[in-house]
């Protein structure tokens, strides 16, 4: 009685592969006794030896000249770019490092133009303690509160 031929063991590839040879030898022993008892596989087998025979048979068609030759001498008369010469490692990078110089700079010089006039607070404020007039102190006038040209 034979399996159906879903149940089968052997897939084309398998049989392909026995065929072939390519099989290790506890597998293919496997295979041989298998194909001995089912008679499904083994016209499958039949069919794929009678294809690799007729491919064989099949006639040779060649093109009557070397087509790499032709191939090796249009690669061989194509032109080649010309090499580019990479320049040396400091030089390559010189124009990025004057870069991010130059960016240094501008941002120091317009943070210190944007905070030039609020830099100066703190120190003016920082010498308050020095003042003759504790803060929050009344003065009557402009006279009695600071001494000469403490303040101006």
């Amino acid at each position: 009685m034979t399996e159906p031929p879903s149940k089968h063991s052997p897939d084309m590839q398998q049989l392909s592969a026995y065929l072939d040879g390519e099989l290790d030898s506890s597998t293919r022993h496997n295979l041989a006794d298998h194909l001995d008892t089912c008679p499904l596989c083994a016209s499958q087998l039949a069919r794929l030896q009678t294809l690799t025979a007729d491919f064989g048979n099949l006639p040779q068609e060649t093109l009557g000249f070397d087509l790499a030759g032709v191939i090796e001498g249009r690669l061989a008369a194509a032109p080649r770019p010309p090499e580019k010469k990479r320049p040396a490692r400091w030089w390559g990078l010189l124009p990025v490092s004057i870069g991010a110089a130059a960016s240094i700079a501008v941002g120091v010089g317009m943070g210190s133009a944007l905070l030039g006039g609020a830099a100066a607070m703190p120190r003016v404020t920082a010498m308050s303690v020095f003042d003759t007039l504790p803060p929050g102190g009344l003065c009557l006038g402009p006279d009695s509160c600071y001494s000469n040209g403490a303040r101006k």
